[in-house]
């Protein structure tokens, strides 16, 4: 998506949150350090955010510890709270995205793409402005929380793309997800169901159950061929059964992507998508 955007003359910033992990593997770089946009071969800079290093910036730039920051942020009672307080973490990345890159960059981006994670993760930094705006009722860890939250919900601004896999588990989950985000009124974009397997040719079925005329000298082939076509049939069956009961729960049409034959799937790869998420984004 960030990829597409580029090319389509955008000033796009790509986000990983965490750790370099797939994000950076597709671009082709790693960041040298947390919050920090890193040029790549793609041509679309990539910032990895995590918590921690955001709560630092944010006493560092904001809170106006001056030289006392650089004592607070190395002390252990410091690096215990911010690993063990609930929240912490998702709300200072948030933060750091929404008031950094969205609201304060001279010159600001066109487009912001993250790749937030595992559901659960994401839910959390989803949730956590609302929870902490409403813990908090004054003061400034209120407002940057009731402006995160208010620009999560902006359909304006946010859209929150759910991406699965065909299989039964992650299919299941998206519905969850996409449950949760409707319930905390903020905008759903797109259902991607990736790594999807062609749709069988309507006649495949008929043709496997007919006995054929086994060539004498080839006998172990055909079988084995006829074996990876009922195998591939079984799972497009279980594929496109299970896209259809999750566009019945979601009342959202998914939008799929193609399998690509490798698993370590690098810029070159990404590319081949090009034309789905050119038809996702019109």
């Amino acid at each position: 998506m960030a990829l597409v955007l580029a090319d389509r003359g955008a000033r796009v910033l790509a986000v990983e949150l965490g750790r370099p992990g797939g994000l950076s593997r597709i671009l082709g770089a790693v960041p040298d350090a947390p919050g920090v946009a890193t040029p790549t071969p793609t041509g679309v800079p990539l910032m990895v955010v995590d918590g921690p290093a955001a709560l630092a910036e944010f006493l560092t730039g904001f809170v106006h510890l001056h030289g006392l920051a650089a004592l607070v942020i190395d002390h252990p009672l410091y690096r215990a709270f911010v690993g063990a307080a609930p929240g912490v973490r998702e709300l200072m990345t948030m933060g750091k995205l929404v008031r950094d890159e969205l609201r304060h960059r001279k010159p600001p981006w066109d487009d912001i793409v993250v790749d937030a994670g595992s559901s659960g993760h994401s839910l959390q930094h989803l949730r956590m402005p609302a929870a902490t705006a409403r813990a908090f009722r004054s003061g400034l860890v209120h407002r940057e929380a009731a402006h995160i939250d208010e620009v999560l919900r902006d359909r304006a601004t946010t859209a929150v793309h759910v991406v699965a896999t065909p299989e039964e588990m992650p299919l299941r989950e998206a519905a969850s997800v996409i449950t949760a985000v409707r319930a905390m009124s903020m905008p759903v974009g797109s259902l991607i169901v990736n790594r999807c397997r062609p749709v069988p040719p309507p006649g495949l079925p008929a043709a496997l159950a007919v006995e054929p005329e086994i060539p004498a000298q080839a006998p172990v082939e055909v079988e084995a061929l006829r074996a990876l076509f009922r195998r591939e049939l079984a799972w497009a069956e279980r594929q496109e059964t299970g896209i259809a009961g999750l566009e019945r729960e979601t009342s959202l049409s998914a939008r799929r992507l193609p399998r690509l034959a490798t698993a370590a799937i690098g810029p070159e790869h990404a590319r081949t998508l090009a034309p789905a998420i050119e038809e996702l984004l019109s």
